[in-house]
């Protein structure tokens, strides 16, 4: 027994040694770069929204899913850290004198990552026809896309082309005529009219660029199996658990101090679903950094004048920004109850957003939403023409009424379906108990993964649900995009995305198109407003509160600033350890 338990010590010891021998993570191996930056490392952060549905662009509808493929593809245009439109895969582009034509010049260096869709699995060049296939693929149904609205009524050929199969185009579609191949490195989009904002729509998922033999080597599975031109390349999935990230040796892009990007060595996205396990793993160094701070240690982590708490001061950064990003709730307007004006402003008025942000959110949010649903990181737009719904116990009541709900018992059964992420579930919790006082009505909370709240949301199948809005570029429409009924499909089993709740004015849609065509940034703006005031008044949904974006990050974390659309561009972050 004596000789045994030796051998046991013996063993654990040898254990210990090779586990400290082997265990140099390459989250902990740095090198020197240029300008007294650091190579190496892994940057870990989580999603707290679970794992992604899926990785390929025309089908990317959440921000989680774009978190990461912002990492793993390539656009031709994007933003930069202000926000600006910047050169990407074109490194320079014009537009025609009558603002229809974009004409784009494709840099000569940027290549696919190495991947076995391609001979050899040495990634080849990219080039303009890689952008025309990619765009083509975002106005195909057969690839059941939620991108088409990026080009649909605006790009020559598109509609034709996403119609090919349903029987109104009597001529043989080949392809979308507005994307057009000049030679490799020159690719042209031809508009239909004048549109301010198309340069922004390429910034946004539906503008990742993708290689034709990807899809034809991973089929149905590419979701999975992504292969870009960006700084990082998928290592491995492991569902629900994590995705790692490594880094693309041959990227194209360097920084001002000489240095091919991108720094890190790796990127490790968790998918833990509880906020506060999230913050002791940040506390105990596992995470690089904490976006999503417990509603409940909210006050005990940040002062109300937005800086960080003892002992936390002493420990970490944090960053703060008003956020792109509103707190709603969706109403599905084609079908009963909520094809019903006057039950939509009933709901709207018995949410008391005051309360909701200082009680249950603990003075987290930047403000209630008192307006529409665009926020106010927009610092030009006249969000005071927006007349938004506020809490009104008498307006609700009277609303009820009109709509012909004198007994509250008689109104419909209302499910209201929510994602499971804790602050979601406060916030719906919340709202039910403020209906159930003001209104006496009863609503079943139904929770969902994200996911599929997400398609079924965009399915028509859920009567009332939880969201929210990021922007995917910075710009007003992208917002109002939400109320363009104009986007909404005639086929009620088509997806609608990203209206999905399928309102439909005819006086919000000719401001939103003035709006659209106006080059004159103020003259747009009060259109926008007065076309946003017009859905405050129907109500097709309830703006609850206006983010503001907190994050904390460990010491060492260098280069990552938090934008208003708090974009995960990660090619530029080193670690100073």
């Amino acid at each position: 027994m004596m000789h045994m338990n030796r051998l046991l010590i013996f063993l654990s010891l040898i254990a210990i040694i090779a586990l400290s021998g082997c265990g140099k993570h390459r989250d902990d191996v740095v090198r020197a770069g240029n300008g007294g930056k650091k190579f190496g490392g892994r940057y870990t952060l989580n999603e707290i929204r679970g794992n992604p549905a899926s990785l390929d662009p025309v089908r990317i509808v959440s921000k989680l899913e774009d978190d990461i493929a912002f990492n793993l593809y390539d656009k031709l245009v994007d933003n930069d850290h202000h926000l600006r439109v910047v050169p990407a895969l074109a490194q320079s582009w014009e537009m025609s004198p009558d603002l229809k034509t974009y004409t784009f010049h494709l840099r000569n260096n940027a290549y696919f990552h190495d991947d076995a869709c391609f001979p050899n699995g040495k990634g080849r060049k990219v080039i303009a026809s890689d952008a025309k296939y990619s765009f083509e693929r975002v106005c195909d149904p057969k690839t059941t896309t939620s991108g088409y609205w990026v080009f649909q009524d605006l790009v020559v050929g598109a509609n034709d082309y996403f119609s090919r199969d349903t029987g109104k185009v009597h001529r043989a579609v080949k392809g979308v005529y507005g994307f057009k191949v000049i030679d490799d490195s020159t690719f042209q989009i031809e508009l239909t009219k004048p549109f301010t904002p198309f340069i922004e729509h390429l910034t946004t998922s539906f503008g990742y660029i993708i290689p034709h033999e990807a899809i034809e080597h991973y089929g149905k599975d590419f979701f999975q199996h992504p292969v870009g031109s960006g700084a990082f390349m998928l290592d491995h999935w492991s569902p629900d658990n994590e995705i790692l990230l490594k880094r693309n040796p041959n990227y194209w892009q360097f920084d001002d101090k000489g240095n091919r990007l991108p720094l890190l060595d790796e990127i490790r996205f968790t998918f833990m679903k509880d906020d506060k396990t999230l913050l002791q793993n940040f506390e105990q160094g596992a995470e690089d950094e904490d976006f999503t701070l417990p509603t409940e240690s909210f006050q005990q982590i940040v002062a109300p004048n937005k800086t960080l708490l003892p002992p936390y001061d002493k420990k970490y950064a944090l960053q703060h920004v008003t956020a792109m990003n509103s707190f709603f709730i969706d109403m599905l307007c084609s079908k009963p109850p909520f094809n019903s004006a006057a039950l939509r402003r009933a709901m709207s008025f018995a949410i008391d957003r005051e309360k909701l942000c200082k009680y249950v959110l603990k003075n987290a949010p930047h403000g209630p939403a008192t307006h529409g649903i665009v926020p106010p990181a927009f610092e030009q737009y006249p969000i005071e023409d927006v007349h938004g719904i506020s809490f009104n116990p008498d307006s609700a009541r009277y609303w009820l009424g009109k709509a012909g709900y004198s007994n509250p018992k008689d109104v419909p059964h209302i499910v209201f379906s929510v994602y499971n992420e804790p602050k979601m579930e406060q916030i719906a919790e919340s709202a039910k108990e403020m209906w159930r006082t003001t209104l006496g009505l009863d609503v079943e909370i139904q929770i969902l993964q994200a996911s599929q709240l997400l398609d079924e949301s965009d399915d028509g199948k859920l009567m009332m649900w939880l969201t929210r809005w990021y922007a995917d570029y910075p710009e007003i429409e992208n917002f109002l995009n939400l109320l363009n009924g104009d986007l909404v499909p005639t086929d009620p089993n088509m997806k609608s995305y990203p209206d999905n709740t399928r309102w439909k004015s005819k006086a919000f849609s000719t401001l939103f198109d003035q709006a659209l065509s106006t080059s004159d940034d103020a003259a747009r703006l009060k259109l926008y407003a007065q076309a946003e005031d017009v859905a405050a008044q129907e109500a097709p949904n309830i703006p609850l509160y206006y983010e503001e974006h907190y994050r904390l990050l460990q010491p060492y974390v260098r280069d990552n600033p938090l934008d208003p659309m708090n974009r995960i561009d990660l090619k530029w972050v080193w670690l100073d350890k």
